[in-house]
């Protein structure tokens, strides 16, 4: 840990100064520093005086290592005005199909380029594209950025730390040329893991069953449907849908156990050697997500204890597989898996001398205190965090775990075996009825759970202070548990009402009530809420996804209290009390808006009878000039849609024709 929490600062600060010269002085500063306490310490009674000093040393080189650990894995910038225009090549390592469209990451292998990656979306399919090809297409990169919403996610971010993306492109399928194929080996395990994807979905049993073997053995989560994700979020254990520790550890006890004759070879260490092997080879071949990385380390490190016969301790097991990825990954630190993964095992490191507590004399009740326990530990040490990411928070998970978790390793077990069969060629009903009975009852209790009122709350806000302050707390019981000092105790009260007094000071300084045209990437929705009741308008003739729009704005959502949407279809008129929307004219909240989109604006009003207006809203299916709209229209402020190709031009415009411009998100006040 005294490596760790510097490293991971390293890491945190490297934003504000991605600069080599000042870790390069840390180092110099660490070892004039050590050589100085070393100088002064000779004799032995100085040296023992001076020992607890050594930390300072150590922590500086350990924040120098995360600082320039981040500054050499950080993509390089490019000068995209020297590019644009010229035709790129690449290699794609990644692909993900949507209705219309298809989403490539492509490494950039130009001589000219420092090797980067780029995400190339396309308008249509090409089905026979896969990972290894390598592909051309003329340059128009963009730097990814955000799109200005309030509490939005930070897409741009997102996609640097996650994936190491920080150009991306769209452009028409027909594009983008196919020009040989070159595989790595990681291209040919995607390849490889997509095969075995499809010859699944062409066996008999159900696709829900079908989607959880996919989920939980190749580790590809994007086939799990919206509602089923639901379900396991409500419930408490959506955990089990992405590969994580607990799934590491089954395959671990499936292997071990299937490996047993070994054992009475006298063997044993064969046994745990070629475990651990299978152990990293399905690591590697699931795409080393940062949770199975860090199971695999840390079954490493109890693995050679065992070996070398000596003592495990599992705080520094997952310290050190902390360690070895953030300093082979520093962008892990910011994913919400590595934080969830890590935490929660800290959590029940930490708070693992409680069950032991409560130790009875019958093993049964032993299994069944821990499960409850752990259950309770994980899901106090995550509801903060779940929270802040997904405003949602599961009261009952204890529950559902309870039930679940003894039928996963099984549901595991027989998902190993069918995929064994299927690559096979052959057919087992039995075994397919067993996993589809043992599918529908996992996914019958968590909608179970779902259905019981007060399982969940949706609509919570949590600031990145408040898990600040929430993750202090955590710590000062876990200290006065382990010290039993009644100060800790005393601390952590302080700063609960603290986080109780941040919040209610974020609950008072919240608007109920306001008008905002939102920023997307299809389209222009105009939200207006009051008394947590909203009405959502999509002027540009869009239909609106309801489940979609909560997801993408669910921080503001959260944030501003709204309980109940209303979403508008493009063809009604709605008359209410304070809204009367008859498109693409809308009355809201004191404001006369007109939605320039389609070709219907042009019959509201005409050059003769110029009608009043308070704002314009320009879509991102208008095409055309802004002084058509002032030959017909009286107004003073537009609002153009962060999605129209030509914002820039049109901003420039109507600051030219002095009005007021906004280009995505806008706030409007009430009147």
């Amino acid at each position: 840990m005294r490596i760790l929490v510097p490293l991971a600062c390293g890491i945190l600060i490297h934003p504000a100064a991605p600069f080599w010269q000042l870790p390069s002085l840390l180092i110099l500063v660490a070892a004039i520093g050590y050589l100085w306490i070393h100088h002064i310490s000779q004799q032995p009674n100085e040296r023992l005086r001076w020992r607890p000093f050594l930390i300072a040393p150590l922590s500086l080189c350990a924040l120098a290592l995360g600082w320039g650990a981040a500054i050499i894995h950080e993509p390089a910038h490019i000068d995209t005005s020297l590019i644009n225009g010229k035709v790129l090549t690449g290699r794609v390592v990644g692909l993900d199909y949507t209705d219309f469209s298809m989403r490539l990451k492509v490494d950039v292998l130009d001589h000219d380029l420092p090797q980067c990656k780029v995400l190339v979306s396309t308008r249509g399919c090409d089905y026979t594209m896969q990972a290894g090809d390598l592909v051309a297409w003329p340059a128009e990169l963009i730097e990814v950025s955000n799109l200005g919403n309030p509490d939005e996610m930070d897409y741009a971010s997102y996609l640097l730390h996650s994936e190491g993306i920080r150009y991306q492109q769209h452009l028409p399928v027909a594009t983008v040329k196919k020009i040989g194929h070159s595989p790595t080996l990681f291209t040919r395990l995607t390849n490889l893991r997509r095969q075995l994807q499809l010859k699944i979905f062409n066996t008999s049993i159900s696709p829900s069953s079908q989607h959880f073997i996919v989920a939980l053995l190749l580790g590809d989560q994007s086939v799990i449907d919206k509602d089923t994700r639901q379900d396991f979020s409500a419930a408490g254990v959506a955990h089990i849908l992405a590969l994580s520790g607990l799934h590491i550890g089954v395959i671990t006890l499936i292997i071990w156990w299937l490996l047993f004759p070994l054992d009475y070879m006298r063997l044993k260490k064969c046994r745990l050697l070629i475990t651990l092997a299978a152990i990293a080879l399905f690591a590697v071949f699931t795409g080393l997500s940062p949770s199975v990385v860090r199971s695999t380390i840390m079954i490493g490190l109890v693995f050679a204890a065992q070996f070398y016969h000596r003592r495990s301790v599992s705080f520094n097991a997952l310290a050190v597989a902390a360690l070895l990825i953030l300093i082979f990954k520093p962008s892990a630190i910011y994913s919400v898996g590595f934080q969830l993964s890590f935490i929660t095992v800290a959590a029940i490191v930490l708070f693992a001398r409680v069950p032991q507590s409560l130790e009875s004399k019958h093993q049964w009740v032993n299994h069944f205190t821990s499960t409850i326990i752990t259950s309770l530990v994980a899901m106090l040490a995550t509801i903060a965090l779940s929270a802040h990411y997904f405003h949602t928070i599961s009261l009952m998970s204890v529950l559902s775990n309870l039930f679940i978790l003894p039928v996963l390793p099984v549901f595991m077990s027989l998902g190993a075996l069918f995929l064994l069969v299927t690559v096979a060629g052959m057919h087992w009903p039995v075994l397919n009825c067993a996993i589809d009975t043992i599918n529908d009852y996992i996914h019958w209790i968590a909608r179970t759970v779902k259905m019981i009122p007060g399982s969940h709350w949706e609509g919570i806000y949590v600031s990145t202070f408040g898990i600040i302050i929430y993750f202090a707390i955590i710590t000062l019981v876990a200290m006065w548990l382990y010290r039993r000092r009644y100060s800790y105790l005393i601390a952590a009260g302080v700063a609960l009402a603290v986080l109780l007094g941040h919040s209610l000071w974020v609950d008072v300084h919240t608007p109920r009530q306001g008008l905002v045209v939102l920023s997307s990437f299809t389209s222009t929705p105009v939200l207006s809420y009051s008394n947590g009741q909203g009405l959502v308008w999509t002027p540009d003739g869009e239909d609106t996804d309801s489940s979609a729009f909560v997801r993408f704005y669910a921080g503001f959502i959260a944030r501003h209290g709204i309980n109940h949407l209303k979403f508008i279809d493009n063809n009604d008129t709605i008359r209410t009390s304070q809204a009367l929307i008859k498109p693409p004219l809308a009355y809201l909240m004191g404001h006369r808006i007109l939605a320039v989109g389609n070709s219907n604006w042009k019959n509201v009003s005409s050059p003769s009878h110029r009608l009043a207006l308070d704002e314009i809203i320009i879509t991102s299916r208008y095409r055309g000039d802004v002084e058509p709209l002032l030959e017909r229209y009286r107004f003073d402020r537009m609002v153009i849609s962060v999605a129209h190709q030509e914002s820039r031009r049109l901003r420039h415009e109507g600051e030219r024709l002095r009005l007021q411009v906004d280009v995505g998100y806008c706030e409007l006040s009430p009147r």
